[in-house]
């Protein structure tokens, strides 16, 4: 729920903006190649305003949620087709917060997964363990079950506008840190899962992002490890000098 006014929001996209405009290798989402693709998530009411101020520097922006109905007496949700109307491009599923305090099932999950695919958008699939599931030792089987409910019945075709996020949820917002080399391991185990499930062309394709409390101190790390492809970021997006300088990372060798 930030930023909590639509004032906040349009001057935190105008001042990454400005930041922004200073680099060179960001691009829009249809251009990813040899650059960075950058896509914002504003809360719903502030999307159309922070498009209009974030798309002329080839920023594009995704919805935080659907619902998987198209319409309904479902007061209070949002259905893929609003957000598609408003130019949205990503849709997160499954997100960490919405999996622990809204109670949003896999079987949820997967139909708001399949209703982005069917909308011609593109949902970022969240999956991750709790800190009892870590101290359980039972990361990888956590992952693998959501990995393997989520997308079920999404079509090798499909995956390749699939993107997933793995979120260890002990690590976002209570100061905690999963090193890059043990978040590594995890994207290549979540490979192994695809690869079983479809095939090697699509576990090496699917972009893979990391998302537990990225910051300006952590992203070169982890953008130098081999299998994390981006990063899903929470907290420091919502500093526009910050969120510009993640955006801008520098791969430590």
């Amino acid at each position: 729920m930030n930023p909590s006014t639509e004032a906040d929001a349009l001057n935190l996209a105008n001042g990454f903006v400005a930041l922004l405009n200073e680099m060179e290798d960001t691009c829009a989402v249809e251009e990813t190649d040899g650059c960075t693709e950058v896509v914002l998530f504003p809360p719903f009411p502030f999307i159309s305003k922070v498009k209009d101020i974030v798309g002329k520097s080839g920023i594009t922006v995704g919805a935080q949620q659907v619902y998987y109905e198209d319409k309904g007496a479902f007061t209070g949700s949002v259905a893929a087709s609003m957000v598609k109307s408003v130019g949205c491009e990503y849709v997160l599923c499954g997100h960490s917060e919405r999996r622990t305090l809204f109670s949003d099932s896999d079987t949820n999950i997967n139909a708001k997964v399949k209703k982005t695919l069917e909308f011609g958008m593109k949902p970022i699939l969240c999956i991750g363990e709790t800190k009892e599931e870590f101290d359980l030792d039972i990361t990888k089987e956590v992952c693998a079950m959501q990995v393997s409910k989520d997308l079920a019945g999404v079509s090798k075709e499909d995956m390749a506008n699939v993107v997933i996020a793995y979120e260890p949820v002990w690590a976002i917002g209570t100061g905690l840190v999963c090193e890059a080399d043990k978040a590594n391991e995890v994207h290549k185990f979540i490979r192994t899962i695809l690869a079983k499930m479809y095939d090697d062309e699509v576990a090496e394709n699917t972009r893979i992002q990391y998302g537990g409390s990225v910051t300006p101190e952590s992203v070169d790390g982890l953008m130098a490890q081999s299998d994390i492809d981006g990063c899903l970021v929470g907290g420091a997006s919502l500093f526009a000098d910050k969120f510009a300088r993640i955006v801008n990372f520098q791969p430590v060798a």
